[in-house]
């Protein structure tokens, strides 16, 4: 019987640092979550050039520990790609966010939070 691979998102933290993997549900999910960080650096810098040079910090990695491990660290999930990235407290900040396509979690004061990814 074949294993299955387990795969991850590694994230290197600086650019002479090793890579940190965090579990993923399945390989496309951690593809989805690199990419999800990497427009999200696109979207932050304004130089393409220094943007494309933060890429490479998140990459789709087979699971280098165990099974067990793998479970037990779960973090990349198809919950997490539907859950906010950003915070706001003030409506110039969520429109800039609603930009980037990204989810975010408003806040106004006095009233409930509302998570959401356009007006």
């Amino acid at each position: 019987m074949r294993s299955k691979k387990l795969w991850c998102v590694a994230i290197q933290q600086e650019s002479d640092s090793p890579y940190e993997q965090w579990p993923a549900a399945s390989k496309e999910i951690a593809e989805r979550a690199v990419a999800r960080y990497r427009k999200m650096n696109h979207a932050i810098f304004h130089s393409e050039v220094i943007a494309n040079s933060y890429d490479e910090y998140f990459q789709v990695q087979q699971w280098h520990g165990t099974r067990r491990e793998h479970i037990r660290k779960m973090f990349y999930t198809e919950e997490w790609l539907s859950q906010a990235m950003y915070q706001c407290f003030d409506l110039p900040t969520a429109c800039k966010v609603f930009e980037y396509g990204e989810i975010v979690t408003c806040y106004k004061k006095g009233s409930s939070p509302l998570t959401t990814s356009n007006f």
